[in-house]
């Protein structure tokens, strides 16, 4: 079993929704920002191509999704930002990758090898 990390949030919709799962009782909304946030969805201002901005734990990560899979992703967190290219099948196919690249990015202190 893996111990809850980082501090609990519950938005109001989802206190609502996981009370009528009945996954629990009378769940409260904490309030404060959630942890994943989706900020922006548009076509890029240079090429058309679906593009993302997300917050993840107060880090800002963009993807451009390019019609031939080669897609761009970047983090950025104040002073310091990466990019890289991650080759994707579809728009949830690059989220998927951009959010694991995040992951594995910060789970290893910035330096991804």
């Amino acid at each position: 079993m893996n111990a809850f990390v980082g501090k609990p949030y519950v938005s109001i919709e989802g206190a609502a929704e996981m009370n009528n799962l009945r996954v629990y009782g009378n769940l409260q909304p904490t309030g404060g920002k959630a942890p994943v946030e989706l900020l922006a969805r548009i076509p890029s201002d240079e090429c058309d191509c679906p593009e993302e901005l997300w917050r993840v734990d107060g880090l800002l990560l963009l993807f451009h999704f390019e019609a031939d899979g080669s897609s761009e992703a970047f983090i950025y967190a104040g002073d310091w930002e990466t990019e890289t290219i991650l080759n994707a099948v579809s728009l949830d196919d690059l989220r998927a990758k951009a959010f694991q690249w995040s992951a594995d990015l910060v789970d290893k202190g910035g330096k991804l090898e």
